[in-house]
């Protein structure tokens, strides 16, 4: 059961990207908005992540790589799209905090998330260690090439 829940996430995760030019306006969990942006977010444990992320920038590794992650380690994904036109953000600088806790006291995790493909369409994701099952708070600040400044969400997520 457990091993099907976990295809089942996995499934879910992967198709966010589709997902995510079909949903509607709808706020939870899993959905934020800003002023410009649509924003969606999946979470994965990278235990679950087989083969690595396909890179939009081919000179490195993606995220450091599977392999060097720690077992606690989550994959955290976002996708972007713009409210005028539900089109795709291809070209953001996205930073992430993770900030793990009910009363989040604990210290912060901040990362860029790097372009990667997930179905043949850009997303943005990094691995952040999230060893405890409860409450973590993700931050998103995103940096788009076409709008000046940067755009900020927030998602109350639970592991």
């Amino acid at each position: 059961m457990r091993k099907l829940s976990q295809v089942l996430m996995l499934t879910a995760y992967l198709a966010l990207g589709t997902f995510a030019q079909h949903a509607g306006a709808e706020s939870n969990a899993f959905h934020q908005e800003s002023k410009r942006y649509l924003v969606y977010l999946g979470v994965v444990p990278a235990s679950l992540l087989k083969k690595e992320p396909e890179r939009v920038d081919r000179d490195k590794q993606l995220h450091g790589g599977i392999a060097a992650q720690t077992p606690a380690a989550q994959h955290v994904m976002v996708t972007i799209f713009r409210k005028d036109g539900n089109v795709r953000v291809l070209d953001a600088t996205v930073i992430a905090t993770v900030r793990p806790g009910k009363l989040f006291t604990r210290k912060a995790e901040e990362k860029p998330l790097e372009k990667m493909l997930t179905g043949g369409a850009v997303a943005y994701g990094n691995f952040f260690d999230m060893p405890k099952v409860g409450d973590y708070r993700i931050d998103v600040v995103i940096y788009d090439a076409k709008n000046s400044g940067s755009e900020s969400v927030r998602f109350d997520y639970t592991k």
